[in-house]
C-alpha cells in the first residue's frame, strides 16, 4: 500500500460512530508521511457538507528531514458534529468567538465572548474567578488534600490519628496554548500545610472557543514515605454565589450512568400537608423559578420559613457498584442517609438558582476510580461550597504499604521483592474534573447530556486504513483479514480474546483509584479466579500488553479496545511508573502490588510503547509523564537489573540489550521525533555500532548483558560476551517493534542492519546453522512461536521464503496462548458465576496476539512495506509476502508426520492447514 499523499487529506470519524450532540472541545493527532507536511504548514478542517471548521494544530512529532511525522489538533466545544470530517492542509477558518488570554502580573485571565476563567500566578487560590456573562459563578477554587500521619486501628480503643487539611499552593504558572481555538494554561505547585511540603501537583485549564465548561486535570506525585504519609482525602472545591435565589429555588442535582437525575431544592415545598399547588411544584421539581410568593397559597407561603433548610449534600461512591445521597441541614443535625442510593453515579454535580444559575462539577472515571464523593456544604448559605473528590475521605486512609512484611520467593510466589523498594514513592494519579457555569439552572434532560458527555467524551479518529497506510509504530500489523480458513481461525480467536478481557474488567470488578486501566496476570484454575495474591497478581504489560490493545486499536478501529488502551497506558504512566525519587524513570513489574515488585525496570516506564496514546490524542498530561522515562539512564546505575545474579560490571551500570537497552532507545527515540534534538538520536546511533561491533550482535552476553555508560550511551562487553542463559525477552515488551522502525528511519546503520537480521533469522534456528554463523550453539532461550514474528520478518527482509514457512510452523504448531472459548462456572465452587477460561495468562494471550497479527500482515504486505521503506513504482499490490517454498513445507509436514504434538494432539493436522493455507494464499483469486 502506497503512502498517503497530504494533498488527499485525512477523512476523520467519530470513535463511537455517530457525532454526539454536544462536546466541551476535542483534542486529537494525526500521521503524515515523511516530506509532505512541513512545520508551518496550515492545516484546515471541514465537514463531508463542505462547512469549514475552526481548528488549532500543533506539531507532535517530526521525521528525520524535519516535516510533521504527527500533529496535534483541537477544535471548538460543540463544533464539527457532523457525520464526517475531512483534515487537510489550507489556512483554517477562524473560530466567531476566540479564545483570547491576558497576562498580569500576578495572574492569567483565559476569557471567550461569554465566559471568563481568572488563574492566580501564585498562592493558596488555584481559580480566583469563573464568570459567565459578567456574573460570578465560581470562584476561590482550591485544591485540598488531606493528610494522615498513622493508620488506626478499628479493633482498639484510643484515640485516633489527627486529620490535617492541606493546601495545594501554586508556584508557577504558564500559558501553553493562546488561542483562536482553545487556551491551555499549565499551573504546579506542592501541598502545603502543618509546616509540611509535599505531594508535587500540576493541573491544567482548557477552555475552548463558544465553550461554557473549563476542563481540569489534575496530576500528582507521591513523594511520601508510605509508612507514615498517608493521604486521607484529595479534592477541589469553589464557593458558589447563590444569593439572587430565595433558598425554595435554589437546586442540588446528581446525575447517574443510567440517564437518572436525582434533584431537590433547598428548601423542599412538596409532600407537605399543604398543595403548594401544581404551578409551584412543577417549577420547583424542574429547577425554574416558582412564582411570586403572592401567588402561592397562604397556609403555605405563610410558614415556609417554618421549613427545614437542607444545607448539606454528599454523595459518596463507595465501590464500583454502590453509591448513597445523603443531606442534613447542618452539622449540628444527622445526616439523613437514605436521600438515595444506586449503582453507579456518573460524577456530576449541580449547585445553583433558578435565577443565578449556577456551576456543575464533573469528577470523570467517578466510579471507575472509587472511592470518590461529591459534596454541597452550605446551600442555605448566600455562598455554597461545592467540592469534587477524587479520593473520599469516607473511604479511609489510601494506604500504599506493601501488602506484608515479608518477602515471598521468586521460585515459588513468582515474587522479586525487596521490602524496602516495595514502594510508591515517585509514582503519580490524576484525575479530571469539568466545571461549567450556567445562567440557570438547566433542565433534567440538558444535565443527563452532560452527563453522557463526561461518562463518554468524544473521541476523534482516522479509519484503520489510514493508520495502516503510515505503518505505524514498526508496521508490524495489519488489518484484519478472514480470506483463509486460518487467519479467519486466527481473527475470530483474537476477537474473542479481547472481548473476554474486557467482560472480565466488569466480572471482576477491576476497578478502583489506583488500579483501574490494568489486567490481572495469569488465572488461578483451582480457585476459578486471577492470582490476585501472588507475585504474578497484576499484569502491569508484561510482554507487551499495551501494545498488543493498540496494535488491535488501529487495526480494528474498535472503540471499547481503544478506550481500554488509553485507560491502560494512564496506569502504566501513572500508578507504576516512577517520575521522581530513587527509582525516576524506571517502573515496577508484575506484582500483588502494582508498584510492589524488586524489579524497577525501564521496560514498563518505557516511551514508545506510549506513543500510540499520546500521538492519537496530544493528551499534555501523557506528554509530560513520558518524557520522565528519560532519567532512567541514570536511575539504572543503582537498580541495575541484574543486581542479584550477576556480579557488579565494569561499566558504570549494566544493561541487556533487550528489553532494556531497546526501551533506553524507545525513550530517547520518542524525545528525538518530539523535539528534533539530535542529541537524542545520537544516543541510539552510539548504541546501535556498538551491537553491531559485538562478535555475537544481539546475541552477546547473559541474557544480552552488556555494559552501559548513562555519559556517552555507549556499550561494551563484559566477559568473553558469549552467549549465555536466556534470550526470551529480548526482544518481547515492543522492543522488536521499536528495531523495525528504527532500521525504517535510520540513515547510515548498515552494520547494526545487519546484526539485527541475524538476529531475527537465526533466534528460531538449529544448531547447525548458528555455528555456521556464529561459531557455537547456543540457546536462545524459547519462546519460539512469539519470535517468529521476527523470523518471518528477516524472511521478507532477505527474501529467504523458508524463513516465513517456518515462522509459521513455530506459531501454528506452538499451543502457547491459544485458549478455549469462555466456560461457565457457577454453585458453590465460586461465590458467583463467573466466565473462565482454562489457565489463562494475559503475557502469553497479548504476545501471541502480536505475533499472529504481524505473521497475517506479512501475507499481505508488500515487501517494502515490511522493511520500512518506499514501494517500488512497478511493485504491485498483489505481491504479497507469501510466497514460500511450499515444497518444503510439505517435506516438513511428511517428516513431522509420525510425531506427537503438546497434549497428544498429532502435528499432521495442524502442518496440513499451514501447507493448505500457503497453496491457498499463492493461488490466483
Amino acid at each position: 500500500m502506497s503512502k498517503p499523499k497530504a494533498n488527499d487529506g485525512v477523512d476523520l470519524r467519530y470513535l463511537d460512530g455517530a457525532p454526539p450532540p454536544l462536546h466541551n472541545g476535542i483534542a486529537f493527532g494525526v500521521p503524515w508521511a515523511k516530506g509532505e507536511v512541513s512545520k508551518s504548514t496550515p492545516i484546515a478542517l471541514r465537514t463531508k457538507e463542505g462547512e469549514e471548521i475552526p481548528i488549532q494544530s500543533w506539531p507532535l512529532a517530526y521525521w528525520p528531514d524535519g516535516t510533521l511525522k504527527f500533529s496535534g489538533h483541537a477544535i471548538a466545544s460543540s463544533s464539527g458534529l457532523s457525520e464526517g470530517l475531512h483534515l487537510y492542509p489550507s489556512t483554517p477558518v477562524e473560530p466567531s468567538e476566540p479564545v483570547t488570554i491576558t497576562t498580569t502580573d500576578g495572574s492569567i485571565t483565559v476569557s471567550t465572548s461569554s465566559l471568563s476563567l481568572t488563574l492566580p500566578t501564585s498562592g493558596s487560590i488555584l481559580v480566583e474567578s469563573l464568570s459567565l456573562s459578567s456574573s460570578s459563578k465560581a470562584k476561590n477554587g482550591r485544591l485540598v488534600a488531606l493528610y494522615q500521619s498513622s493508620l488506626e486501628d478499628d479493633s482498639k480503643a484510643g484515640p485516633k490519628p489527627d486529620v490535617v487539611e492541606m493546601t495545594g499552593i501554586v508556584e508557577k504558572a504558564e500559558v501553553e496554548q493562546d488561542g483562536p481555538v482553545r487556551g491551555v494554561v499549565k499551573v504546579s505547585g506542592t501541598y502545603q500545610g502543618a509546616g509540611k511540603s509535599w505531594l508535587p501537583f500540576t493541573v491544567r485549564f482548557y477552555v475552548s472557543a463558544g465553550g461554557t465548561s473549563v476542563r481540569i486535570v489534575h496530576n500528582f506525585f507521591y513523594d511520601g514515605d508510605r509508612n507514615t504519609d498517608f493521604i486521607r482525602g484529595l479534592g477541589i472545591s469553589f464557593a458558589v454565589p447563590l444569593s439572587q435565589d430565595l433558598p425554595h429555588d435554589r437546586h442540588v442535582r446528581f446525575t447517574s450512568t443510567a440517564g437518572g437525575v436525582w434533584g431537590e431544592a433547598v428548601r423542599v415545598v412538596s409532600g407537605l400537608r399543604r398543595d403548594a399547588v401544581s404551578a409551584v411544584l412543577d417549577a420547583q421539581f424542574n429547577g425554574q423559578k416558582t412564582p411570586d410568593l403572592a401567588e402561592w397559597p397562604s397556609r403555605v407561603s405563610e410558614s415556609l420559613d417554618t421549613l427545614a433548610l437542607w444545607s448539606d449534600y454528599a454523595l459518596h461512591q463507595q465501590s464500583a457498584t454502590s453509591y448513597t445521597i445523603r443531606k442534613r441541614t447542618s452539622s449540628s443535625g444527622a445526616w439523613l442517609n437514605n436521600a438515595g442510593t444506586g449503582t453507579r453515579a456518573s460524577g456530576l454535580v449541580y449547585i445553583g438558582g433558578a435565577v443565578g444559575g449556577g456551576v456543575a462539577l464533573g469528577l470523570a472515571k467517578f466510579w471507575e476510580q472509587w472511592p470518590r464523593a461529591l459534596e454541597v456544604r452550605s446551600a442555605a448559605a448566600d455562598e455554597a461550597e461545592v467540592r469534587a473528590w477524587a479520593w473520599d475521605p469516607e473511604g479511609g486512609p489510601m494506604d500504599l504499604r506493601h501488602y506484608d512484611t515479608v518477602a515471598h520467593g521468586l521460585d515459588l510466589a513468582y515474587e522479586d521483592v525487596e521490602i524496602d523498594i516495595a514502594n510508591p514513592h515517585g509514582i503519580a494519579r490524576s484525575y479530571e474534573i469539568t466545571l461549567s457555569a450556567f445562567t440557570s439552572t438547566p433542565s433534567r434532560a440538558d444535565l443527563a447530556q452532560l452527563t453522557d458527555v463526561l461518562v463518554t467524551p468524544a473521541v476523534l479518529v482516522a479509519s484503520p486504513e489510514f493508520y495502516h497506510s503510515h505503518d505505524l509504530f514498526g508496521g508490524l500489523w495489519g488489518l484484519p483479514d478472514r480470506s483463509t480458513q486460518t487467519t479467519a481461525e486466527i481473527e475470530d480467536r483474537l476477537e474473542k480474546i479481547l472481548d473476554f478481557y474486557f467482560k472480565d474488567v466488569e466480572q471482576h470488578a477491576v476497578y478502583g483509584f489506583l488500579y483501574h486501566g490494568n489486567f490481572y496476570h495469569t488465572w488461578d484454575q483451582t480457585r476459578h479466579t486471577w492470582r490476585y495474591d501472588v507475585g504474578d497478581a497484576w499484569d502491569n504489560a508484561e510482554l507487551g500488553t499495551d501494545i498488543w490493545l493498540w496494535t488491535s486499536f488501529l487495526r480494528t478501529g474498535r472503540a471499547d479496545v481503544f478506550r481500554h488502551a488509553f485507560n491502560m497506558t494512564r496506569y502504566l504512566t501513572e500508578s507504576v511508573t516512577y517520575h521522581i525519587g530513587p527509582y525516576a524513570g524506571l517502573g515496577s513489574r508484575h506484582n500483588v502490588i502494582p508498584w510492589g515488585d524488586g524489579a524497577k525496570e525501564v521496560r514498563v516506564s518505557g516511551s514508545s510503547l506510549k506513543r500510540p496514546a499520546y500521538y492519537l490524542t496530544a493528551d499534555e498530561l501523557l506528554g509530560d509523564l513520558i518524557r520522565s522515562s528519560l532519567q532512567a539512564d541514570k536511575s539504572l546505575v543503582e537498580w541495575e537489573p541484574l543486581r542479584k545474579i550477576l556480579d557488579p560490571p565494569a561499566a558504570p551500570t549494566r544493561v541487556r540489550i533487550g528489553p532494556d537497552w531497546t526501551a533506553l532507545a524507545g525513550n530517547w527515540y520518542t524525545e528525538w521525533e518530539r523535539t528534533g534534538n539530535v542529541y537524542w538520536r545520537d544516543k541510539i546511533l552510539t548504541g546501535l555500532h556498538d551491537i553491531a561491533s559485538f562478535p555475537f550482535g544481539l546475541f552477546t552476553g547473559y541474557a544480552g548483558a552488556v555494559g552501559f555508560d548513562p555519559s556517552t550511551a555507549k556499550l561494551t562487553i563484559e566477559g568473553d560476551g558469549k552467549p549465555s542463559n536466556s534470550f526470551h525477552l529480548t526482544m518481547l515488551f515492543g522492543g522488536g517493534e521499536l528495531l523495525v522502525e528504527l532500521v525504517s528511519v535510520l540513515d547510515d546503520i548498515d552494520d547494526f542492519d545487519a546484526v539485527w537480521l541475524d538476529f531475527c533469522k537465526y533466534y528460531n534456528a538449529k544448531d547447525e546453522e548458528k555455528i555456521a554463523r556464529y561459531g557455537e550453539a547456543f540457546s536462545s532461550g524459547g519462546f519460539e512461536q512469539l519470535y517468529a514474528k521476527l523470523q518471518a520478518y528477516a524472511g521478507t527482509r532477505l527474501s529467504e521464503p523458508a524463513l516465513i514457512s517456518n515462522a509459521w510452523t513455530n506459531l501454528l504448531s506452538s499451543p502457547t496462548g491459544v485458549y478455549p472459548d469462555p466456560v461457565e462456572v457457577g454453585g458453590t465452587d465460586v461465590l458467583n458465576p463467573i466466565l473462565e477460561i482454562k489457565d489463562l495468562a494475559t503475557n502469553d494471550a497479548a504476545a501471541r496476539g502480536l505475533t499472529e497479527i504481524a505473521l497475517i500482515h506479512i501475507r499481505q504486505a508488500p515487501a517494502a512495506a515490511v522493511k520500512g521503506g518506499e514501494e517500488d513504482e512497478g511493485a504491485k499490490d498483489e505481491e504479497t509476502l507469501c510466497d514460500v517454498n511450499v515444497g518444503a513445507l510439505e517435506k516438513s509436514e511428511k517428516e513431522a508426520g509420525g510425531q506427537s504434538a503438546p497434549g497428544g494432539k498429532r502435528r499432521m493436522g495442524v502442518w496440513a492447514k499451514v501447507v493448505e493455507w500457503f497453496k491457498r494464499c499463492l493461488s490466483p483469486k
